[in-house]
């Protein structure tokens, strides 16, 4: 609940006077006391202690949902044990608020008074923490509920599309087929750059499902710095390493491969590329710099902020809260940092 919305004031006014009256009936209406004869200061100093002190729960309240809103599952077990805190709470606080607001208004203090106010102020604050609760869970719920809405559109409009260029690929297949057997057998070199582009654009067509082995991944991209060799020259660098360990590792494919894609494509200065993939205590860690030129372009960075962002918006539909994504640049290197948790 934020501050600049109504319910945040006016709740510890509705609870304050709640509690205040709960007290006053259970404790007043059998021996016949009318507390509205008192001093008009005495009622006061009552109720505006009640509603500072309700000020003050309902920010606790607030901080302690917000810190355990991170649990990923909220189990009976976790409730229970909320709850039982909640409770202790209300006892603890109970007393000293009781023994302060009968010092201030000078009257002493009765076992009767004691035990009404545990109990009133106990039963009131898990009433009003299970409000705080509630409302947390149904926001998640429905965020959960709007995300999986977003997913579900998201995988029609790239199925739609998918099934739109079908054709394409297709003919694309066929010409490079047609090339291929019209190039000379000695000249190996071209035939080896079409197998290795059937190859890259059969996995993205073809031999994609919903997740993939690393391995797989990793082989693409392979293929993908294969085919790259024939329009690097002498003078460019590449380093690749590629944790064995990540292997049979399940992975949404070609998430990786924007990164390498993007480096391929914007190489210069001391023209190196270093590629780094490992696997970290809770998943994969890829990591690929190239060397840039001292002056770059605006036009090539506009264009590789627009991959990037495609990338991280898959990202956020894919693995949401399960991934760190980061790009930044040096003097003289461009750097893209991708973990996920897989």
């Amino acid at each position: 609940m934020k501050r600049n919305n109504k319910w945040f004031w006016i709740s510890p006014i509705i609870f304050g006077t709640t509690v205040l009256a709960t007290i006053r009936i259970i404790n007043d209406v059998p021996r016949d006391y009318k507390f509205w004869q008192r001093p008009l200061s005495v009622n006061i100093i009552e109720f505006v202690s009640i509603i500072i002190i309700s000020f003050g729960l309902e920010y606790f309240l607030q901080q302690f949902v917000k810190r355990n809103k991170s649990a990923k599952e909220m189990s009976i077990r976790h409730l229970v044990f909320e709850y039982l805190m909640m409770m202790m709470f209300g006892i603890v606080l109970t007393l000293p608020i009781l023994y302060g607001i009968h010092y201030m208004t000078d009257s002493p203090v009765t076992t009767n008074d004691i035990v009404i106010a545990e109990v009133s102020m106990t039963l009131l604050i898990i009433i009003y923490y299970s409000i705080f609760r509630g409302g947390d869970l149904l926001q998640g719920y429905v965020d959960q509920k709007i995300l999986t809405q977003q997913i579900r559109n998201t995988q029609m409009e790239t199925e739609l599309k998918f099934l739109k260029a079908q054709f394409h690929p297709h003919f694309l297949f066929n010409a490079l087929n047609a090339i291929y057997f019209q190039i000379d057998e000695n000249n190996e070199a071209p035939r080896k750059s079409i197998e290795l582009l059937s190859d890259l654009l059969r996995y993205q067509l073809y031999d994609i499902n919903q997740t993939v082995s690393i391995e797989q991944e990793f082989n693409f991209i392979r293929n993908y710095i294969e085919f790259q060799k024939v329009r690097m020259n002498e003078s460019f660098q590449l380093t690749a390493s590629f944790d064995p360990n990540l292997s049979d590792r399940k992975i949404h494919p070609l998430l990786m491969f924007p990164l390498v894609e993007n480096a391929y494509k914007y190489v210069g200065g001391a023209y190196w590329i270093k590629i780094e993939a490992r696997l970290q205590q809770d998943g994969l860690s890829f990591v690929v710099e190239n060397a840039i030129p001292q002056i770059q372009q605006s036009t090539n960075k506009k264009a590789a902020g627009i991959g990037l962002e495609n990338l991280r918006r898959r990202l956020d539909l894919l693995y949401p809260g399960k991934y760190f994504f980061d790009t930044r640049k040096t003097n003289h290197s461009f750097i893209a940092n991708l973990k996920i948790e897989c």
